[in-house]
This record gives C-alpha cells, structure tokens and sequence, in this order.
C-alpha cells in the first residue's frame, strides 16, 4: 500500500522526525511504499490546502498519516479537514507526542479516522495491512477510533491499549531517505542527529516520558520505566552511521539525540570503543544527566571523539527545581558534572529554562548566576510551555495559569509565554528571551562584564513600547559587539547559529580555526561569521 506521511514542523528547529523515519523503515521493510509532505517553513514553501489537495491526488495513497507535536496539532486538524472534503476515500491516521498526551481529547475531537497512541510502528503496520486485506481494524492495537467514524458507527470511540515497547534487536533500519536529506543536512551545517536508545527514568514535569511509561503500565503492556529503556544494539548503530556518512558526506558532526545517552555505563563504554574502531570520523554529541556524569564518563566520552555535552540545567533555585520541575540534583552537583567534562576538553551545553509557575525574579537571578559560575561552552534558553498531559500542565493549571487563547496561537516556545504573569514579570522574560545571556556576561568574572553591565542596564530601562520597538535590532548589536570583543580577546558569550543559543567565544574562534584548517568539513554556503 501507498502510505502518504505528512509532518508539520512550523516555526521549529529543523531536523528529521525519528518516528516518522522508524515508521517509513518498518513499513518499506514489510513491502510498502512512502512519501512525505515535509512542512517545514525553513525548508519548503508551505503548501496551501489546494496545494495539499493536489499533491495528495498525484500520489494516491491508500492512508494518510499525520505526526504531530501540541503547537503543529491546529495546522494537521486544518490540514485533515481540507482532505476530508475533496478526498474523503482516503482515511487519516494521526500520531505522535501531543496524540499519545491527550489521546481521549484528539479521540473526542473526531479530526482523524483514527489516532495511534505510544510507539506505534508496528501497529501502524498492522492497521495498514488489515486495511489492504479489508480485515477488521477496530482491535488494532495503540489506536483509537472516534465515535461515528470511518471504521467507527458505534456512539462510543473505541480505545485500544498499548502493545508491548518495540524490541530494538530487530526492528527494522531507519529510512533516513524519506526526508530531503541534502537539504537539511545543508540548513544544519553539517550536523546530523540519530537515536541509539529509547527511554528516560525521570520524571520532569514539563516532558512526557514519565506520562509515556503511566500509559503502559496502566495497559498492562510495561512494568515500569526499565521496560521503556532500550538500547539499540551498538553493531547495528555503527552500521547506520557508516551508512550515514558515506551517502551524505557533507554530515561533519553526528548529534546522539537520546534523552539520555549516559544513563548506562556499560553501553556508553561499548559504544565509544566500537566508534573509535568504526572508521566513521566525525566527532559526535550527546545529551547526558548531571546526576550520572563523572570523571571516568568524561575521559570515555573524550577518548572516543565526543565533542560536546549537553546537559539539563533547566533552573538554578533549588526550590523551583524540586517543586515545580522534580529534578532533585544540587547545584554543586552540576558543577562537578560540567566541570568534569571541561576538564577533558569536552565543550559543554546547558539547557536552560524561564518563566516557570510561581518563578520569581529573584529565582531567574538564580539560574543566570549559576550559568555565569559555571562558564559552561554553550547554553540555550526556553521559555516554559505546558504541553498538555504533562506534570507541569496539571499544576500551571490548578494555579490558573495558563490562557489557553494565547497558548493555542503559539508556534514555539521562544518569544512569549502562554502563562498569566504580572506585565513587568511578562516583560523581563520576553527580554530574556532575545538576550538572556547579556545578564550572564554581566554577572560573569570575564573581562567582558562592564560592557553588558550597560548594556543590562539599558534593556531593564525600557519599557514594553520600547522593548518592541528596539527587539529586532538585539541581534545586530550582539554579533557587532561579539565581534568587537573577539577582536580584543575578550571572553564572552554571544548569539551563534540559533537566535536562542550563546556561545563562548573561545568555542568561536577555535570552530572559525577548525573550519580553516578543514574546509572539507565545512557545509556549503557556511561562512566564518556563521
């Protein structure tokens, strides 16, 4: 059967969707056909409904298939509604996070035939295949089917539970091909991101694993999060790596995006000695968790040509960290974490959060004076955002937090918050979303402190009237007085390769060196100032 994929990716990061790459994989393997309809602003003109209609009608599909995060679900609902009326033969399948955290609000809603729910590559297959035998569906395992539906007369939806996680020893490769490769392999410089697991044991209130692991526990098809942890096998990962790199040559960096690639030892040091032997060249990155982080980790990681970590910082008061967020690790116990992979020569990242329930302004003076004693490689900054079915929606919630209005008109999580602040409080974030890392330079021992001390002091000056005004020009000022200070040898960090990302400057010169030294590393169209 012809399966035609579509992913709304609007106003995000550019990237391949790993669930759809691993669906396409296990669907091809079994005999089927697929196509995608990327939507990515970055990348593609966004289509028009007529321009979907049309591109659907040439391809002729037997299904249609949606992957959806909470901020992409209006588009797909749009998106579906437009096919329903001019191909009303074709049924809708709709999946991904934001279906699998609210699936009885998706069900209700009845947008879609029908809505799968968890990792659902194998039971996507089967409801392919029982619809290309004209078998019955309504058993089909992770999915549900809206009351008075395409499959559905009954005046009840009807909800499936959750098969058993997908055993990784012999799932299907990946199909990397579905997406325009060279195209976002181009827009990304280079870097490219893979999964070698699947799973993470914490419970941070604005993720969804802990949600994820609730669901098949309560379907009887897990125990508890060690069912949820899986590891690839590390031959088939090298394979899919040499693969990789030989058929995009232009890929000068591999991104691990698991949740958490450092949580087991002994496959961390499995990995690093098969990478090491592989011939695969490219330096990688990882995320890891400060609490299972240390010094023998660090030199592994180092030995093995790791070039950057990536840690969770999130907030730097220990009260927000514990009662809002649930991540219980202490500040020194993130010191040592960053430090040890510094000490290594490991270039390190933190992600960082703002405009959390119940922050003061006092606790975000926390979490910037935390980054400045830190003096980690890189960090980027979020402003929180509830996603519906997680920890921290239920208690922005019970705290009357949210306007869904606002919430419902977001595309990211950069430029606003969707929670109901005091208008000074609303301000200081919105300011710290374009420039937050001005306040760490500030607060930092670096010789670069007086300069962002003024210009701290200018931006708390203004007044929202102002800040609107003067926010487009935030960018400029950074890179002209990076730029400066980069000149003068002065330590700083500034907005480099995404507009909420600060780097140090020492990372700066020695990639502008790097690139120099390596130009067949350098992606086309990449420049120094980059």
């Amino acid at each position: 059967m012809r399966v035609l994929l579509i992913y709304p990716n609007l106003d995000c990061p550019i990237g391949v969707n790993h669930g759809l790459s691993m669906i396409s994989g296990v669907l091809k393997a079994a005999g089927h056909e697929t196509r995608l309809i990327h939507v990515n602003d970055k990348l593609f003109d966004v289509p028009t409904p007529e321009q979907l209609v049309e591109r659907v009608r040439a391809y002729a599909p037997g299904v249609i298939g949606f992957s959806v995060m909470t901020q992409q679900y209006a588009w797909a609902v749009e998106a579906a509604a437009a096919l329903r009326e001019a191909c009303p033969e074709i049924p809708t399948v709709v999946g991904g996070v934001h279906c699998t955290m609210v699936p009885d609000e998706v069900t209700a809603e009845g947008h879609f035939d029908v809505v799968a729910v968890g990792e659902g590559e194998l039971a996507f297959r089967e409801l392919i295949e029982r619809l290309e035998r004209g078998q019955e569906v309504l058993t089909t395992p992770n999915m549900r089917f809206p009351a008075r539906s395409r499959f559905n007369r009954n005046l009840t939806p009807i909800s499936n539970p959750v098969a058993s996680f997908p055993d990784l020893d012999d799932i299907a490769p990946n199909d990397y091909e579905l997406f325009d490769m060279e195209r976002i392999v181009a827009s990304k410089n280079g870097w490219f991101g893979v999964l070698t697991s699947r799973g993470c044991p914490y419970k941070c209130t604005y993720c969804f694993n802990k949600e994820i692991v609730d669901r098949y526990v309560e379907d009887g098809a897990a125990k508890g999060a060690k069912d949820y942890l899986r590891h690839y096998p590390v031959p088939r990962i090298m394979e899919e790596l040499r693969g990789l790199v030989t058929r995009y040559p232009d890929i000068n960096t591999i991104l691990l995006d698991d949740d958490l690639f450092t949580l087991n030892r002994t496959f961390v040091r499995d990995f690093c000695e098969a990478y090491k032997a592989s011939g695969i060249g490219r330096p990688f990155v990882l995320n890891a968790h400060v609490q299972v982080f240390d010094d023998e980790m660090a030199f592994m990681l180092a030995d093995a040509g790791c070039r950057i970590v990536k840690y969770g910082l999130e907030s730097g008061s220990p009260r927000l960290r514990k009662e809002v967020l649930w991540r219980y690790m202490k500040n020194d116990t993130m010191k040592t974490a960053f430090w040890a992979a510094q000490n290594y020569g490991i270039h390190t990242s933190a992600f960082v959060m703002f405009g959390l329930p119940t922050e003061t302004r006092e606790e975000i003076m926390e979490t910037l004076q935390l980054c400045a004693e830190i003096g980690m490689g890189r960090f980027r900054w979020a402003l929180f955002f509830p996603f519906p079915g997680t920890a921290g929606y239920t208690i922005s919630e019970e705290l009357g937090l949210i306007d869904h209005e606002r919430a419902a008109e977001m595309g990211n999580y950069f430029d606003g918050s969707c929670l109901r602040f005091s208008p000074e409080f609303d301000l200081f974030i919105r300011k710290l979303g374009r420039v937050c890392h001005w306040w760490v330079n500030a607060l930092s021992e670096w010789g670069c402190a007086p300069y962002y001390k003024a210009l701290v002091e200018e931006v708390e000056s203004w007044d929202e009237e102002t800040f609107d005004r003067e926010k487009g020009k935030l960018r400029a000022r950074d890179r002209a007085l990076s730029e400066e200070l980069l000149a003068k040898g002065i330590r700083h960090y500034s907005i480099r390769y995404t507009h909420v990302m600060a780097v140090d400057s020492e990372f700066v010169l020695a990639e502008r060196e790097r690139m120099r030294s390596q130009p067949e590393y350098v992606p086309a169209g990449y420049t120094l100032d980059d």
